[in-house]
């Protein structure tokens, strides 16, 4: 999988230039024949990581909708408040869900209570065949979230006896219109292909609702008008055998799971490197996400590259580096280098290196009149001024007691 992204990108997200997204990285492998039950769905989450969890999580047929709002323990980060239009607030003693459109607050329930009851909603609609969930996401981590929390509260066995794989409306759309359109966003995608303009894609059961309509539409003959099924009619042949084609089976997700937990194993090792510079604004924070994940994809540890230090210096790095198992640029190579070496080299300062891409952390400098100094630093006006000065003496002390009305006096 490639770099998950902290924002979701399903509404309107602008895609990263010569980047291969890992829903188009490789055609699903499809599920065998069989019956199966359609159910748009979709989940809204407290953040794009692994570790975050879910606040919303919604699934829709023609016939049953299923929306239900989740009590995260932690807080929304900034990006999912902005994305969901939701957060947390605190009323007296209570933590609340707060709809930051329309300032109510949110009917919610625990995870494992929501989770268990869309299992139960999902039983229901699977009849006496299996289920295949639609999303429209590039990125294929809502899966690997889904999957993840179902482990955490042992409810997997039972969400593989009901869903047999995920199909991912963004990688069918990119295949079937990548003649008529440039971008295969979920707003774009409403807007020409559902006729939708004013679509909303903030809440998870629209843009549930969104991704099932799209395969339907995609799934119908060219002759066939938009939303020729109508309201409250079940999936066709058509539109279930191009589910069934395009998507991936669970046990396919499950080892994306394990795949990314064993990336994120690794890029945990260069914490002591990366962990300061992950501090900065998010342009900075972004570019060193992306060197981190490159070593990450290479196979490479912190104690590797420590030893590649203790060996031969720069020189050991650089020919670590310039071995990696992927394609890395050279702007890449020389940035890590940078990275590395004012790591290990205590002496080394950033402004040794001509324009580095990240701004690597400087050591505190002093500044005149600055009230929001970093802790641990000492600030100029501080050194110069007696003001607050301890080793001022008795007699400076009482002039300044004897001027002060004075002043007050001029100043009045």
């Amino acid at each position: 999988m490639a770099m998950v992204s902290t924002e979701k990108v399903n509404g309107s997200g602008a895609e990263v230039p010569n980047e291969v997204l890992p829903a188009l990285a490789e055609k699903p492998v499809g599920l065998p024949p069989g019956k199966y039950a359609l159910v748009g769905w979709d989940m809204d989450t407290t953040g794009r990581r692994l570790i975050d969890e879910i606040c919303q999580i919604a699934a829709y047929t023609p016939k049953e909708t299923y929306s239900q709002y989740i009590m995260p323990y932690g807080d929304l980060n900034p990006g999912a408040r902005r994305r969901h239009n939701v957060r947390v607030v605190t009323v007296g003693r209570y933590r609340m869900l707060k709809d930051t459109n329309t300032h109510k607050i949110l009917k919610t329930k625990s995870e494992i209570s929501a989770l268990t009851d869309f299992l139960d909603w999902l039983e229901k609609e699977k009849g006496d065949g299996s289920v295949i969930l639609i999303y429209h996401e590039p990125r294929r981590l809502s899966p690997t979230m889904l999957l993840e929390a179902f482990t955490r509260y042992k409810l997997l066995d039972r969400f593989k006896s009901i869903v047999a794989g995920f199909t991912d409306s963004y990688a069918l759309a990119a295949d079937k219109c990548k003649a008529t359109v440039k971008s295969v966003s979920l707003r774009v995608l409403a807007r020409v292909l559902l006729d939708a303009d004013t679509l909303s894609v903030d809440s998870a059961l629209d843009r549930a609702t969104a991704a099932y309509r799209i395969v339907e539409h995609l799934a119908q003959g060219e002759q066939q008008e938009v939303g020729a099924g109508g309201e409250g009619t079940a999936a066709s042949k058509d539109m279930v055998e191009t589910a069934r084609l395009w998507a991936r089976p669970v046990h396919t997700e499950l080892e994306a799971l394990a795949s990314l937990k064993k990336l994120l194993e690794r890029q945990n090792t260069f914490r002591p490197v990366f962990g300061p510079l992950l501090r900065q604004p998010r342009p900075e924070r972004k570019r060193v996400t992306q060197l981190r994940r490159l070593l990450a994809d290479a196979g490479l540890l912190y104690d590797q590259v420590k030893g590649a230090w203790d060996d031969q210096n720069c020189d050991g790095i650089e020919k670590l580096l310039n071995n990696l198992a992927i394609s890395a640029k050279s702007e890449d190579i020389k940035e890590l280098l940078a990275i590395f070496d004012c790591h290990f080299d205590p002496n080394k300062t950033p402004g040794e290196y001509a324009q580095p891409i990240v701004n690597l952390p400087k050591r505190p400098k002093s500044s005149t009149g600055d009230t929001g100094e970093a802790e641990g630093s000492t600030s100029e006006s501080q050194q110069t001024s007696t003001q607050n000065s301890p080793s001022k003496t008795n007699n400076e002390i009482k002039q300044e007691i004897k001027t002060e009305p004075k002043a007050a006096e001029v100043a009045n």
